[in-house]
């Protein structure tokens, strides 16, 4: 566990802030989401399997306007408040690294088409590990499984049943990916504790 403020998230949430100002005011937003980006079904280098795996990575700090960047900034802080300190600060960032991977990889496999962006793939990695913590301490954990099944469902059945608009434009391969990989991660650093507790038992 960390004492005092949640570090990483206020850094990876200034981090979001300032891409969004330079790729806005600097670059320009179009070009922006074409250059950080991940866009499946182009080219694999164009999506970033080729000669540009940055993508992989500034594909979690592309936000397609204010109402994004702002939801996403909101949930991570949320989340952050709570896990962090539970983690540690390099567990945390880990889970936050792991999960955009994940994200990114969820695009690849699962999408054809699309500039795919935003932190909220990363997001959904710690909501699945904050599920599984919940579920470990014996708390009500229903509501974070509500709250992933409809962001990721919603935009999955948005693909095609008409009038699900509010879905659309939504990465539900994104968001399955980063929550796989999150709750994968949250997994091996439980096996972690696990071990260690077994052997300070086993030493007594």
């Amino acid at each position: 566990m960390t004492a005092g403020p949640p570090l990483v998230t206020y850094v990876l949430i200034g981090l979001n802030v300032l891409a969004f100002l330079y790729g806005t005011a600097v670059i320009g937003t179009q070009q922006w989401y074409l250059n950080w980006g991940l866009v499946p079904g182009v080219t694999d280098q164009f999506f970033g399997l080729g000669t540009e795996p940055y993508r992989w990575i500034t594909e979690g700090f592309v936000h397609f306007g204010l109402w994004h960047i702002g939801m996403n900034m909101l949930a991570l802080w949320q989340l952050g408040q709570a896990l962090e300190p539970a983690l540690g600060r390099w567990r945390f960032l880990g889970l936050y690294a792991a999960s955009q991977i994940g994200a990114s990889l969820g695009v690849v496999l699962l999408a054809s088409s699309g500039v795919h962006g935003g932190a909220s793939g990363a997001i959904f990695g710690l909501i699945a590990a904050y599920g599984i913590v919940l579920k470990r301490l014996r708390l009500p954990y229903t509501q974070v499984l509500v709250i992933a099944a409809i962001f990721i469902g919603g935009p999955l059945l948005a693909e095609f049943v008409p009038g699900l608009g509010i879905f659309s434009g939504l990465s539900w391969q994104g968001h399955l990916g980063g929550a796989v990989i999150g709750a994968a991660t949250m997994l091996l650093m439980f096996r972690g504790v696990d071990k260690r507790e077994a052997a300070a038992r086993a030493g007594r």
